[in-house]
């Protein structure tokens, strides 16, 4: 061979190892995103695969794996590369309750944080009804004067709690005087009959004096005395007592007229000064007795086969929120509010240092079914928001999130069901506070004053 043929022998054979190597750096790269054949799958034999690679084709069994791993990909994808629609929610949520909130005790203080221990409590299932505080009925009284006169004296003021039978005011009336002057001509009428007539039957005993003049001076005594009770009854009906009668009728001397409480209770309007011309029936003051107050409340249809009169309620007003009223139900109205659809329905309660007031709002709650013990978290540590009831818990020493499954709950307690274990410690006040720093954790925004963990 000449020079020329047997280099040109040398490229072809460089040429046909520079081929072979690049075909198996092909390969390889390829192979390396395959995943290993399974147990019993069959790939190329090594013969089959050197042949392949010394004539530069791929193996029909090699390109045939391959192609399945690449079709099957989609298919393991829709297996194996995430969970389905609820597990991923349900992985969120158990991803957002991970996160704690790490408190110093300057930052609890601040916040005004207190936890309360989750326990076994008797609980009663009740229903919230509206109301607004009234003054019980039987319990409300007007000052009237019963004669037209002047004002001469006010004895008490606005707001003065009062007895029954105390002076309220002091009245000059012509009409009532005049009654009086009556009065008393009739009495001194009466005691000169009554001389006469002793008189007259020691005259008639003698025989000096006809018994005609007895008779007829004993007619006079008992019109006299028909006159002094009629009189007497006037002036009760005027608005005198009796005592004050019977001193009139004794010292023979014209009184003014005094109104007294006609119930015992608290001074609430005044519409009277000093001298004032009043006439019958303008109301002078009003005098509500506080002592037990009525919340009348709106109930809907559905919740009324669930109240009876008698029933024990409780009441909550928003300006103490702390302070439970105990009372009954009194009254339920025979009658549907038409434009409502709801039905009035009267508590009476006992207002405890006078904290209800009238027209105050108020919360009733109805006890309507019985006690049972379950496990019970105050109803302040719970949170509702988007749909969700959950509470903070308090767990190697930070303030977890624990979502929440209710039964029956009440005005103080709500029943557990899940999601809380006997003893757990929960956020009752500064859970709001609480829950903003927990917000902040979540979207990652520095939280003022918590350390996310």
């Amino acid at each position: 061979m000449n020079p020329e043929e047997i280099r040109g022998k040398k490229m072809h054979r460089l040429a046909q190892v520079f081929c072979v190597t690049l075909l198996a750096m092909a390969l390889a790269i390829i192979g390396c995103g395959r995943e290993e054949p399974r147990p019993g799958q069959t790939g190329a034999a090594p013969g089959q695969g050197i042949k392949a690679q010394e004539s530069g084709t791929p193996a029909t069994g090699e390109r045939a794996d391959h192609t399945h791993a690449t079709d099957a990909k989609p298919h393991d994808d829709q297996r194996h590369d995430g969970p389905p629609k609820d597990d991923h929610k349900e992985s969120a949520r158990s991803s957002e309750t991970s996160i704690g909130i790490r408190l110093t005790a300057e930052e609890r203080e601040n916040i005004g944080l207190k936890t309360e221990v989750a326990q076994v409590r008797p609980i009663e299932d009740v229903r919230k009804l509206n109301g607004i505080v009234k003054p019980h009925p039987d319990r409300v009284a007007q000052v009237t004067s019963r004669v037209p006169g002047k004002v001469l004296d006010i004895h008490v003021p606005l707001g003065a709690l009062v007895k029954r039978g105390e002076d309220l005011l002091e009245v000059q009336s012509v009409e009532l005087e005049r009654a009086e002057l009556s009065l008393i001509q009739a009495e001194n009428k009466l005691a000169l009959t009554t001389i006469d007539l002793e008189r007259a039957k020691k005259l008639v005993e003698r025989g000096i004096a006809a018994r005609r003049e007895l008779l007829t001076l004993e007619n006079q005594q008992r019109e006299l005395l028909n006159e002094i009770e009629s009189l007497t009854r006037q002036l009760i009906l005027l608005g005198l007592p009796p005592e004050e009668i019977k001193r009139i009728r004794q010292e023979k001397a014209v009184t003014t007229l005094h109104i007294l409480a006609p119930l015992g209770g608290t001074i609430v309007e005044r519409n009277v000064v000093l001298g004032q011309m009043i006439e019958p029936n303008a109301t002078l003051m009003k005098i509500i007795d506080t002592t037990v107050m009525i919340v009348e409340g709106e109930a809907f249809e559905d919740t009324l086969p669930l109240l009876k009169l008698g029933q024990k309620v409780r009441v909550v007003i928003s300006a103490y929120p702390t302070e439970l009223f105990d009372g009954k139900i009194s009254f339920i109205s025979p009658t549907v509010n038409p434009a409502k659809r709801t039905i009035s329905i009267w508590a009476e309660v006992r207002n405890h240092r006078g904290m209800l007031k009238q027209d105050l709002f108020a919360q009733v709650y109805a006890i309507v079914g019985e006690q049972r013990r379950s496990l019970t978290i105050p109803v302040e540590a719970l949170i509702s928001m988007d749909g969700a009831e959950f509470t903070f818990v308090e767990r190697d020493g930070s303030y977890v999130r624990a979502e929440l499954a209710l039964g029956i709950r009440n005005d103080r307690f709500a029943e557990v069901r899940r999601g809380l274990s006997l003893g757990d410690r929960v956020v009752t006040d500064g859970n709001r506070q609480l829950y903003a720093k927990w917000l902040a954790a979540k979207s990652g925004a520095p939280a003022l004053g918590g350390h996310p963990h």
